[in-house]
């Protein structure tokens, strides 16, 4: 009888275990290409961080935020999306 009620208790623990990994990786590759942006921006102006402003700086956080939650809500079809577009970038490194 006990093994029965930890079946759930794993499903459930594989589950977020899943949904965290997704998550991670959405907030990874939706924020590689943005933090790019902004470095190179910052470095080929040979200003500040300050000098960016606080509506970029939001952006820049909420952007791959959304893309984390849009992965651990759809899986692998979002990671996949944003794989693509970031290999689709062309980034200078």
């Amino acid at each position: 009888m006990a093994s029965d009620s930890s079946q759930p208790s794993e499903l459930t623990e594989k589950s977020w275990a899943v949904a965290t990994r997704n998550f991670l990786t959405g907030v990874f590759l939706g924020g590689v290409p943005i933090l790019a942006y902004l470095w190179l921006s910052v470095d080929m102006t040979y200003g500040s961080w300050a000098a960016v402003g606080t509506g970029r700086l939001v952006g820049a956080i909420a952007v791959p935020l959304l893309c984390g939650l849009l992965s651990a809500k759809f899986g692998q079809r979002v990671i996949r999306v944003l794989s693509q577009t970031l290999e689709s970038v062309n980034l200078p490194f």
